[in-house]
């Protein structure tokens, strides 16, 4: 009785700390509140902006206080055909767009 008096507190600790490793989020990649990029002057006009895209199926688009009616399409790379998934709601940010990097 005393060994498994022992033995139970133990055993708990080992579990808790075998499940704390067991639901690890391992999607790294589905960081919605990233460095993202939108296509300021075509063709190489890339600008670095933050923002919270909400995923659900839609385009994920900012309009800059600045620059009423102006959108500007969301990407998760430099590169046109990776666009970032949003709930289809424009994102109004402060100040004016961003120059190119």
């Amino acid at each position: 009785m005393k060994k498994l008096k022992l033995i139970l507190p133990l055993l708990a600790f080992v579990f808790a700390i075998a499940l704390s490793f067991a639901f690890v989020d391992k999607s790294a990649d589905k960081d919605y509140y990233a460095t993202k990029y939108i296509l300021v002057q075509a063709p190489n006009g890339w600008a670095t902006i933050d923002v919270e895209c909400t995923p659900d199926n839609a385009e994920c688009e900012v309009e800059f206080s600045e620059e009423p009616g102006t959108k500007y399409r969301v990407y998760d790379e430099k590169d046109t055909s990776k666009p970032t998934e949003g709930n289809g709601q424009i994102i109004e940010l402060n100040g004016s767009a961003p120059n190119p990097d």
